[in-house]
């Protein structure tokens, strides 16, 4: 296909009201209309909160409490025909449409629920996961019926795509699964390209906006999946990888990735730029703008995924691609909450190297994996997990690992300070210990790579380390001066 394509993806806040929905439309319609654009194929969220409803709304039909299930279905109908009137009242044919497509999909949806109650019901456990990501599904459903009137609406033909274009693994059900959760499945990448391109590519060759359901897939034998929660950042790059695209591009509700959490650091920055390396390390450390997973299908085939505020759309947003020439020492700092260290130690100076293996096979086993190794030897051995997850690690390794001590610090938190150079420059990691010894944090351990440094602080110090960290390594704050002061230096002259 000759003509070349980009990925724009919205998320629960960008569609969260009919007005908003609106505003999206706007920002298609532009992106079509402008010649420097690649053509756009959409990848919509559920509306705010609404996964989280069907998902109450599951639970309710797994315990068979059918009044409140069935309020919360009028709720959610009322709300998604409440942005059906806030977009197409003037107009009405369009408006009874909608509304009536909207009927449609509450009356598929009430069918899944139904299922999903039989299913309970009968103790059929291994159909309940997907039974409950059929009812999930729904959110995205809704979404691109909405979207897509709002687009056409705006004098662009666009279409909601009903199918599913990620084709997934069949997840596997963890034993005791709550009632209510989605299990995430793996998209399968041939699978998932032939059937992408045979939704997408006619439509494109026609000029016609493709508005795709994000989050949600199916198996190859047709049973609806999820790619778990969270996931619809990821079902937008496995979607982009399929059709070949330019870009892709996550539309939120920030103005992109900011070098750190600017509710507890005033003078944090916009980022226009970041390696893949860094925004994964930054996503796996505790930066909530990009999904850890959404990097994964397009990374090794240089795609870049740039984030953007749907709320500021001439805002540029920031750029994550390839590796830069011009390495930075530290572009961010982020911290990770809630982790426990695990140390293992053998009295026996000449321990063998093979008992790392087996430490972390059995914190797998036990559900947890590593957020940081701190510290190795053939005799030692160290690595933070969550915190929740500490008490089955401990259990494991004191069972299993023989004479060797365990112990557990926990209540702790990981600093990571990101950077591409940051090893090319070999002050930043002693800046980075400086600036904690200046307001005296102890630091418990710290870990480190070419990307940068980890440092494991208590958790009811890791703001402040958060502060100062950012300060020193990347923002310098700037004092105002007082108003007692100027008043002095006044009387001075």
């Amino acid at each position: 296909m000759e003509t070349n394509v980009q990925i724009i993806k919205f998320g629960g806040t960008s569609v969260g009201s009919g007005e908003r929905i609106r505003r999206v439309a706007t920002i298609i319609a532009h992106k079509v209309h402008d010649s420097g654009e690649d053509f756009p194929v959409v990848v919509v969220s559920a509306m705010a909160d609404v996964t989280d409803q069907l998902l109450h709304i599951a639970r309710l039909a797994c315990t068979g409490e059918h009044q409140h299930c069935e309020a919360e279905q009028n709720a959610l109908k009322q709300k998604h025909l409440e942005a059906a009137k806030n977009l197409l009242l003037k107009h009405e044919d369009r408006y009874s449409q909608l509304v009536q497509d909207l009927e449609t999909a509450c009356t598929a949806l009430k069918q899944d629920i139904t299922e999903l109650h039989s299913s309970a019901t009968k103790a059929r456990t291994h159909e309940i996961p997907l039974r409950t990501a059929a009812v999930a599904a729904w959110g995205e459903r809704f979404s691109v019926l909405l979207l897509a009137a709002a687009v056409r609406n705006s004098g662009v033909d666009a279409v909601p795509i009903h199918e599913e274009a990620i084709i997934t693994t069949r997840p596997q059900s963890e034993t005791h699964q709550p009632l209510g959760t989605v299990i995430g499945a793996e998209p399968l990448t041939e699978e998932t390209r032939v059937n992408a391109q045979k939704l997408a590519y006619p439509l494109i060759e026609s000029r016609i906006v493709p508005v795709m359901p994000g989050f949600i897939g199916r198996t190859t034998t047709g049973f609806v999946t999820t790619l778990g929660r969270n996931g619809s950042d990821y079902s937008a790059t496995v979607i982009g990888a399929a059709l070949d695209c330019t870009e892709v591009t996550i539309y939120t509700d920030v103005d992109g990735v900011l070098s750190a959490d600017p509710r507890i650091v005033a003078n944090s920055r916009l980022l226009p730029r970041l390696s893949y390396a860094e925004a994964a390390r930054l996503s796996w450390f505790g930066a909530k703008v990009l999904h850890p997973r959404t990097l994964i299908p397009i990374a090794h085939r240089n795609i870049p995924v740039r984030v953007r505020n749907t709320f500021r759309p001439h805002s540029r947003g920031t750029v994550v691609g390839p590796e830069r020439t011009q390495r930075s020492a530290a572009a961010a700092i982020t911290v990770r909450h809630q982790l426990a260290l695990i140390t293992v130690e053998n009295t026996d100076m000449f321990g063998a190297p093979e008992n790392a293996g087996q430490v972390f096979a059995l914190a797998s086993r036990a559900g947890a994996a590593p957020v940081a190794i701190c510290s190795s030897s053939g005799y030692h051995l160290s690595f933070m997990v969550e915190e929740q997850a500490a008490d089955s690690v401990l259990a494991l390794l004191q069972h299993d690992m023989g004479t060797w001590r365990v112990i557990c610090t926990r209540g702790l938190a990981a600093c990571a300070c990101i950077g591409s150079g940051f090893s090319a420059d070999p002050m930043s990691p002693a800046r980075a210990i400086t600036a904690l010894a200046r307001e005296r944090i102890p630091v418990v351990t710290q870990g480190a790579s070419e990307s940068g440094i980890i440092l494991i602080v208590e958790d009811q110090d890791s703001e402040r380390a958060l502060r100062c960290l950012h300060r020193d390594l990347i923002a310098p704050v700037i004092p105002l001066l007082r108003h007692g002061t100027q008043e002095k230096r006044r009387e001075a002259r």
